[in-house]
């Protein structure tokens, strides 16, 4: 009874937003908070699973890097498994900082318009915000706009 209610659940939790411009912020997480994303990514009727990752990767200490810079960049992934079985490793990679600042806050929103679903990509903090928008075309994703949106506080 627990299975059935879960999954209708996330289907109703995750149904496309008809204003994709909008990220609420109940949609937005920690990058510690790397629970699966359901979402029907193929237009099947069936929810598929986004898996977010979180790595830090070494820089290059070059001699001429200036003292105090960045020493480690901070990304994450997301990989997908469709309810078909399919599996698209790291599909979508996306720097969210350094040892030096990080943004707080992510999200991966579906968005549906003219029957297509996109997926929206954000990651900010109080200060800066970047919005991604990938569509899913013949079975891969594809970045199709990139807005960069910057505040003085």
């Amino acid at each position: 009874m627990l299975v059935p209610l879960f999954i209708l659940c996330s289907l109703v939790c995750s149904a496309p937003s008809s204003k994709c411009v909008d990220i609420k912020d109940e949609e937005k997480r920690s990058f510690d908070d790397l629970r699966p994303i359901l979402v029907d990514v193929d237009n099947d009727g069936k929810p598929d699973r986004i898996i977010p990752r979180v790595y830090s990767v070494q820089l290059n200490r070059a001699p001429h890097r200036r003292k105090g810079s960045a020493k480690e960049a901070n990304w994450i992934t997301l990989d997908l498994k469709t309810s078909k079985g399919r599996v698209l490793k790291s599909f979508f990679r996306f720097q969210y900082g350094t040892d030096i600042a990080d943004y707080w806050v992510y999200a991966l929103v579906p968005c549906k318009r003219n029957g297509e679903v996109y997926l929206i990509f954000y990651s900010g903090d109080d200060s800066t915000d970047e919005t991604v928008r990938l569509e899913f075309v013949q079975g891969k994703f594809i970045v199709r706009s990139k807005k960069i949106s910057k505040y003085n506080v």
